[in-house]
């Protein structure tokens, strides 16, 4: 379902030789100004200026701009560090600058011999993936014919990555007490219908959190999609957050620790979504609410985007 858009057979020659990693992500607003060219860029067309004030509003309340840019900037440079001579990594979004072509050229440019482009995003759907994929089609030719990566939700350090997260997080709640503690697993609602046609989205993220679990040993969790578009027509992936979370206080735990497991950098998502409308329905429960730290730059995630660097060929 995702070829790689320039098929490249590894060649013992340049093994050794430069390599670039592209890091590709959405992209985001630097500043409120941001906001309609990226919402415009994001949706193929203007988004109604009420629509986009709305947006504005959310912006400020989480500082005015996503973070996501500048945490993947850290992502990269993190990156190069870690995978060493030989590699330099670079930020590429989707919908903001840099763009992937842009960052293609710049590594091309710096004399890579051969690009890696890894999607920053787990799990593969058409709904981000494919728009990643279709942003390395074209670019270069041979040798630096970006190798794309579509998914990688079942890499060990991935998951060790998570379960460091989840045991800190758990740390906020009493000790001993886990029988009133649920784990939320959540990642980014798609419409059913692109399941229905063979994506393997949601069943890479449930098996991506099978292997958390057991890593972890937690012992009540479940899973949620969250983020459904305002405006959806048509039938999302379920259940969402809210209705988890009446659940889970109906069923009488008193603590929710929230796993945005399908994100690997915050924002909007994460410190909107999560930290405000979901501890907001939360608190309104009676439920003790935390949210386990996202990825960003942890050493333990930045070894397992180097691990699947060094596994690409």
């Amino acid at each position: 379902m995702f070829p790689d858009p320039c098929p490249l057979t590894p060649d013992p020659v340049f093994f050794m030789s430069h390599t670039a990693v592209i890091l590709i992500a959405l992209g985001g607003p630097r500043s409120l100004d941001e906001v309609g060219p990226f919402m415009a860029a994001f949706m193929g067309r203007p988004a109604p200026p009420p629509v986009v004030a709305a947006v504005v509003e959310r912006y400020k309340l989480i500082g005015g701009k996503s973070p996501l840019p500048e945490l993947v900037k850290a992502q990269a440079e993190a990156l190069a560090k870690e995978l060493g001579n030989g590699y330099r990594a670079y930020e590429g979004f989707r919908y903001s600058g840099p763009t992937v072509a842009e960052s293609f050229d710049r590594a091309v440019k710096d004399g890579a011999r051969r690009v890696i482009a890894l999607s920053l995003s787990p799990f593969a759907t058409e709904v981000t993936t494919g728009a990643y994929r279709s942003a390395c089609e074209g670019l270069g030719s041979g040798e630096t014919c970006p190798l794309f990566i579509p998914y990688w939700h079942n890499n060990p350090l991935f998951i060790e990555a998570w379960e460091e997260r989840i045991c800190h997080g758990l740390k906020h709640f009493w000790a001993g007490r886990q029988e009133h503690v649920v784990v939320i697993f959540t990642s980014h609602s798609i419409p059913v219908r692109y399941i229905t046609a063979g994506d393997p989205y949601q069943q890479q993220v449930e098996e991506a959190v099978r292997l958390v679990v057991a890593k972890t040993g937690i012992k009540h969790w479940r899973v949620a999609w969250q983020s459904k578009g305002a405006r959806a027509t048509e039938p999302w992936l379920e259940p969402g957050v809210e209705p988890t979370l009446d659940k889970a206080a109906a069923e009488g735990f008193k603590a929710v620790l929230e796993v945005p497991i399908g994100f690997t950098c915050d924002h909007m998502e994460t410190l909107y979504d999560i930290d405000i409308v979901h501890r907001k329905h939360a608190k309104g429960l009676g439920l003790a609410f935390e949210r386990a730290e996202s990825l960003n730059s942890s050493p333990l995630f930045i070894k397992a985007l180097a691990d699947i660097v060094r596994k690409a060929f």
